[in-house]
């Protein structure tokens, strides 16, 4: 999956009422904003905080097309099958095409990620 060939991605997480959930994810914004332009990545969040994917949607300049979701989920549940694509398919028009990316879980890398982390920790004296 070649992520340059959309205008923006937003990243998508869950959401919480906990305002100490949300650090990691904007952490994450921090690093790969350092990486790449902010122009290029924004963060929001499914529910119950902000901002929303129709809240990054409404800040985005007009020449923004081409958007991919990329949700840091592990797995697809029922969000990512029905709720998101939903969602997506209301806010996809003339001026803006919305695509729903697989969720960073099924990224190979991410895999083998947690798979060292684990092993690590099942390792250590």
């Amino acid at each position: 999956m070649m992520l340059k060939q959309y205008d923006h991605i937003i990243l998508l997480a869950h959401g919480s009422s906990d305002d100490n959930w949300r650090l990691p994810f904007e952490r994450l914004l921090a690093r790969v904003t350092g990486e790449v332009s902010s122009d290029k990545v924004s963060l929001a969040y499914m529910e119950l905080c902000s901002p929303s994917i129709e809240d990054v949607l409404a800040a985005l300049p007009t020449d923004k097309v081409n958007v991919a979701v990329y949700p840091l989920f592990f797995a697809q549940g029922r969000h990512l099958r029905v709720d998101v694509p939903k969602q997506l398919e209301t806010l996809t028009n003339n001026q803006r095409v919305l695509t729903l990316l697989e969720p960073i879980g099924d990224n190979p890398e991410v895999i083998k990620a947690m798979e060292s982390a684990i092993v690590k920790k099942l390792v250590e004296n």
